[in-house]
C-alpha cells in the first residue's frame, strides 16, 4: 500500500508542477536547446523513470494515416530507405472487414452500412 501512496503522491506533484503558472507561461531560464526546439528537456529530471521525450516530425500520436512510423516504434525501412506510413498498419482483414464490423457494431448509425448496402458493394452475401 505504501508503494501505491508513493505513486499517487508523485503523480499529484507532477500535475501540480505542470499546472503551475510558470510552466504554463514558460517563465524562467531556458537552455539553448529549449529555445530552439520549444521543448524543455529538464522536465525529464522531475520523474524517476526516463520519459522518452520526443519532438519534431512523427513525435505526436496522430490519427492521420500519413504519419510515418519511426523505427523505434516498429517501422522498417523499405528498399528505397523510406519509413512506412500508418495506413500500412490497418490490421487484419482489410477495409471490407472494417466496414462490415462497423456496420454490425453500430446498427442504425447513418455512417454504417445496412445489410442491403453491404450486399450491393459485395461485402456481404
Amino acid at each position: 500500500m505504501a508503494h501505491f501512496e508513493d505513486l499517487r503522491q508523485a503523480a499529484f506533484q507532477a500535475e501540480k508542477d505542470l499546472n503551475s503558472y510558470q510552466a504554463k507561461q514558460g517563465l524562467g531560464k531556458k537552455s539553448d536547446s529549449t529555445l530552439e526546439s520549444g521543448v524543455d528537456e529538464m522536465v525529464d529530471k522531475k520523474f524517476s523513470e526516463p520519459t522518452g521525450l520526443k519532438y519534431g516530425p512523427g513525435s505526436t500520436a496522430s490519427g492521420s494515416d500519413h504519419r510515418k512510423i519511426p523505427e523505434d516504434e516498429g517501422g522498417t525501412r523499405d528498399d528505397r530507405n523510406r519509413l512506412p506510413k500508418a495506413e500500412h498498419f490497418q490490421g487484419s482483414g482489410g477495409p471490407e472487414t472494417s466496414v462490415k464490423q462497423d456496420s454490425e457494431n453500430r446498427p442504425g448509425d447513418q455512417d454504417a452500412l445496412n445489410l442491403q448496402d453491404m450486399k450491393r458493394r459485395g461485402i456481404a452475401s
